[in-house]
């Protein structure tokens, strides 16, 4: 039986999400199921909507609603503790139930950076990681709990970028 390892992908360059997702379409052609909860303010289609069509095989849940405006009021920001703590709850349902070989936490890390969710709390979810189920964390920042966790630690960090990116 093989043993599931923790990936962490951070840094400030963009292409996180896809390397994630790149590694999600691995794990399919080795037959396994993959989970994919985006944390925060993912609604970008380009690189979701094939994998829409490789339901339930991959499966993808958003739980922050859209928002037009950039500029957070205190409510927003209520709402969007609100559902943070749902995709976090729904996450260690998929933790408890092992319905997944591969479980993809995109924009966790950031729920850390803006204090929606506590280094413990992501702490106390991955120390209920199944033995043989693979993680990734996604995010800008990576504290030193998670780092001292994770079995893998990708930086992506841009060296030149065009603007329209």
């Amino acid at each position: 039986m093989r043993e599931g390892k923790i990936a962490v992908y951070y840094g400030a360059g963009k292409g996180k999400t896809s390397v994630s997702l790149g590694r999600g379409i691995l794990a399919l052609g080795e037959n396994e199921r993959v989970v994919m909860i985006q944390f925060m303010d993912y609604h970008s289609k380009k690189e979701l909507a094939l994998l829409e069509n490789m339901e339930p095989d991959f499966r993808i849940f958003h739980f922050e609603k859209y928002r037009e405006d950039k500029v957070l009021t205190e409510e927003a920001k209520k709402e969007i503790a609100s559902e943070i703590k749902n995709a976090f709850n729904f996450t260690k349902k998929i933790l408890d139930t092992g319905e997944c070989e591969m479980l993809m936490l995109d924009g966790i890390l950031e729920c850390i950076e803006y204090g929606y969710l506590t280094e413990e709390e992501v702490l106390e979810m991955l120390a209920r990681k199944p033995d043989t189920m693979d993680m990734i964390l996604t995010g800008n920042v990576l504290t030193k709990g998670v780092a001292e966790k994770a079995d893998y630690i990708y930086q992506i960090a841009a060296e030149k970028m065009p603007q329209e990116i």
